[in-house]
């Protein structure tokens, strides 16, 4: 999330077919860095999703776009696969049963209980919607152009909280920076997305059975209440 959050939120790399494997990769598109570091501060169910994507029988490559080109990518075929959230908006494609979860929390500053704040002013990415928080104060939003900005503001005081994805917030090894006391804020359901072709789905089928579900088509939307739809 050092760009965007989401929206360009990763650059994808560290994994992905190479030499002769590259022609028969199954190409893959996503917004997450899938690199060592990521990997390191990821949660057990993101980091057993993205491996075991990656340690299919047929290579896979990962490519970076962001989500606003995914529908262009596969059209045009510069890419087989997109990871990403409702696969009901995506034409002629097919959607693994598998998913990982991605989780919003809002981030204060260590010795700080942001629940009892008079005011409080929220830094967010400009692409995000703004959620509804418990907070007994007042909520001043401030429209940020990435994390590490929402983090450098927080750790100098010029806010009192940041909205992201612990996984990311970590990744930026600040230990006075800490989760508050709040449920998620925005929660996110990624499914392997890929065009409709026989090959494809004999490659999502196998991908679902090493996860260990079977039966791969669309996923259902889920609860709407708390996701946010076009962010992946």
């Amino acid at each position: 999330m050092r760009a965007a959050l989401f929206v360009g939120l990763f650059v994808v790399c560290g994994l992905g077919a190479s030499g002769a494997n590259a022609a028969d990769a199954v190409r893959v598109a996503s917004n997450i860095v899938f690199d060592t570091k990521w990997s390191q501060y990821a949660l057990p169910s993101q980091r057993r999703f993205i491996t075991l994507l990656g340690a299919q029988q047929r290579p896979v490559a990962f490519d970076v776009f962001p989500y606003n080109r995914f529908r262009d990518a596969l059209d045009a075929g510069l890419t087989d696969c997109i990871l990403s959230s409702h696969p009901a908006r995506f034409e002629d494609t097919i959607a693994s049963k598998s998913k990982v979860r991605f989780e919003l929390r809002v981030f204060q500053r260590i010795g700080a209980d942001i629940r009892t704040l008079p005011q409080v002013d929220i830094g967010i990415l400009a692409n995000l919607p703004r959620p509804s928080l418990s907070l007994r104060g007042e909520i001043v939003w401030h429209d940020l152009g990435s994390l590490e900005q929402a983090v450098d503001l927080l750790a100098a005081g010029r806010l009192t909280g940041i909205i992201g994805d612990s996984t990311n917030i970590r990744m930026f090894g600040r230990t006075d920076i800490i989760e508050a006391e709040l449920p998620p804020v925005i929660t996110v359901d990624i499914s392997l997305i890929c065009r409709d072709t026989e090959p494809l789905r004999e490659f999502i089928s196998s991908f679902d059975s090493s996860m260990g579900v079977s039966g791969s088509g669309q996923v259902p939307h889920g609860d709407l209440r708390h996701m946010v739809d076009y962010a992946w």
